[in-house]
């Protein structure tokens, strides 16, 4: 079992950029336990290898390990899983969503044959308190497709490279598949699916090559087909509906992420590394996780019919925006780098930039200000 006290390559990772404005001004500031600190020279935090990851701010490392170890062998419900390593439930729930937020990188290129579908999955709010009218269980009382269907788009070509992505509630659109998938096929892909119109309208907006026929027939013939996403498709409702008793659509995109993670890392022998090395090294995880309501709150209104409701009230000391450097602080940077005067000098005139124009087009008006100082 991989020990994050124990591994070397973890307690000295070198932190590149500040994981809460994404300066790369840093200097060593010290140390935290066995490992390095460092401190931003823009935004003045401090932060070390594990600061944004999905270790952020842990404090039981060795029933954390035994938990990351047992996701990734079998799906568990919460309180199976809360009691085999013993620690409380809500504990549980938050490392889950901890370790899933740092493994939603969705950077992917498909080529050649890339099978493309919708699986539907019954809009849910599980766990959500407060609510004047709670639905009662069972599958839902609306034929065909509606309003209270939530279309996880799932893209995968023969490769092993794979996509899986919460995209709507209701009926999916051509601009729903963009936003999701754009730009991710090689020039070499050849797009096979049923016969959608969205999907149809997508490849002629991408200059792809598409393959569909009538989905009772499953086939166009040959390899062009889309069993092996029907097939994770039946895997995957059977273990979100079944194994984990539902899953609420807030949280269905990590365990969207969870399946895809399993998938692609099944048969591999050092999986546990893999995964491991792919969450300490992704510093935006804690933003994602302490921003799941939020990103909720987005899709809800954006993306559906539905009405937002019942805000969640948990909160965080520790809260990482995970933003691109925009406005005061990218003009600091700048200025500090480009000329002599001091750094709270420039954080200053960046400050006045940020609060007069909230844009990155502020850039332009730093050379005016090196005559002006």
């Amino acid at each position: 079992m991989v020990n994050i006290n124990d591994r070397e390559s973890i307690t000295d990772i070198p932190v590149e950029v500040c994981p809460y404005c994404s300066s790369n001004l840093l200097v060593k500031n010290g140390h935290r336990g066995n490992k390095q600190r460092f401190k931003c020279k823009v935004c003045h935090k401090t932060s070390t290898s594990s600061t944004g990851t999905s270790f952020h701010g842990l404090k039981k490392t060795d029933k954390f390990e035994e938990y990351r170890k047992l996701m990734f062998e079998q799906y568990l419900p919460i309180k199976v899983i809360a009691k085999k390593v013993g620690v409380s439930v809500q504990t549980a729930f938050d490392w889950r969503h901890k370790i899933l937020s740092g493994l939603s990188d969705t950077a992917v290129e498909f080529k050649g044959i890339t099978e493309i579908d919708d699986i539907w999955f019954l809009y849910s709010q599980k766990g959500r308190k407060g609510l004047q009218f709670s639905r009662e269980r069972g599958g839902s009382k609306r034929q065909g497709d509606n309003k209270y269907q939530v279309k996880l788009l799932v893209t995968a070509d023969r490769e092993s490279n794979k996509d899986f992505s919460v995209a709507k509630i209701g009926r999916i659109t051509k601009s729903d598949i963009a936003r999701k998938v754009g730009g991710k096929f090689n020039k070499s892909c050849t797009l096979v699916s049923d016969k959608h119109r969205s999907i149809s309208a997508f490849a002629k907006s991408e200059n792809i090559e598409h393959v569909n026929f009538i989905s009772s027939k499953h086939s166009a013939g040959g390899e062009f087909h889309v069993q092996n996403v029907n097939n994770m498709a039946a895997r995957m409702k059977t273990i979100v509906n079944h194994q984990l008793r539902g899953v609420s659509t807030k949280y269905l995109q990590n365990y969207s992420n969870w399946f895809a993670q399993r998938e692609a890392t099944k048969s591999l022998l050092d999986k546990d590394l893999i995964i491991h090395q792919k969450m300490e090294q992704n510093n935006k995880a804690w933003g994602i996780f302490t921003n799941i309501e939020g990103s909720y709150k987005d899709f809800i209104v954006n993306q559906s019919e539905r009405t937002y409701r019942c805000p969640t009230k948990r909160s965080w000391s520790s809260n990482l925006n995970n933003k691109k450097v925009v406005g005061g602080n990218a003009v600091a940077m700048l200025i500090f780098k480009l000329s002599t005067i001091s750094l709270n000098r420039a954080k200053i005139v960046g400050d006045i930039l940020q609060n007069k124009i909230q844009d990155e087009k502020t850039y332009f008006i730093v050379p005016i200000l090196f005559f002006i100082i």
